[in-house]
């Protein structure tokens, strides 16, 4: 069990100092580590319809600008395994994930709030001095491993020895609850996508949005083809601005 749990938290070093270190690459997204969770914790099925579920949950929980939202990865990586190593369903994940990411952005900004600051000092420092390398070792070691050692450190030592505790807690949860937490999942999948929506919607883009859905729901076409005509419009759309700019230029 130890060794599951070292490789569940190094998916979540990884996970967590991504957009620090990778320049947010998306591999520490739940539809990503998900199913590497479910391959170390033997049940690779269960790790991609629970990575997949926490993934449209949490689609809109992005950091930009100065918005900080619920910390996603490490919380996603430590919900599944413990949902997999409890044998429980997908709303046990999300029962885990929803207060997990409150609480681990809490004590994610707690640990990195002084190595951080004292980081921020010395790049400022090295870059006055003109001294980028220095600048660039301190912003890629010292901020993400401030970030990331925590995180592994709290999914270690609740995967290794805090997994029967957790067990315990989650059988007084009564059923209605959990049925209820299994409801929530496929609803909270539903308004992820339409925070999603909500911030990419504009006039341009909203009528494409209802051509697939009218393809899948209407026509019964798969994933596979609606990507495709998804893809083929999006190349005549491309084209077509290509050539009003060069009727401009003429």
């Amino acid at each position: 069990m130890v060794v599951k749990a070292l490789l569940v938290a190094l998916v979540a070093f990884l996970a967590a100092i991504d957009e620090q270190t990778f320049g947010a690459c998306m591999m520490s997204r739940p539809l990503f580590t998900g199913p590497i969770i479910g391959l170390i914790m033997g049940d690779m099925t269960t790790g991609i319809i629970m990575g997949a579920s926490l993934e449209a949950m949490f689609m809109g929980s992005i950091m930009v600008g100065s918005a900080v939202p619920p910390e996603v990865y490490a919380s996603s990586v430590l919900s599944i395994a413990v949902a997999i190593q409890s044998g429980a369903g997908v709303g046990t994940a999300v029962a885990l994930a929803l207060p997990l990411s409150v609480f681990l952005q809490m004590w994610r900004n707690f640990c990195y709030a002084i190595p951080g600051s004292w980081a921020g000092k010395q790049i400022d420092k090295a870059v006055n001095e003109r001294n980028l390398k220095k600048a660039n070792l301190l912003h890629l070691t010292v901020v993400p491993l401030s970030i990331g050692i925590p995180s592994a450190l709290l999914v270690f030592v609740a995967v290794a020895f805090g997994a029967d505790t957790i067990n315990s807690v989650l059988n007084l949860i009564p059923d209605v609850v959990m049925d209820g937490f299994n409801v929530a999942a496929g609803v909270l999948s539903c308004v992820g996508l339409a925070l999603l929506i909500k911030m990419m919607s504009n006039n341009k883009i909203m009528p494409f949005l209802f051509i697939g859905f009218i393809a899948v729901m209407y026509l019964g076409m798969d994933v596979i083809g609606v990507a495709v005509a998804g893809l083929c419009m999006a190349l005549i759309a491309v084209n077509s601005m290509r050539f009003e700019e060069a009727e401009e230029d003429f």
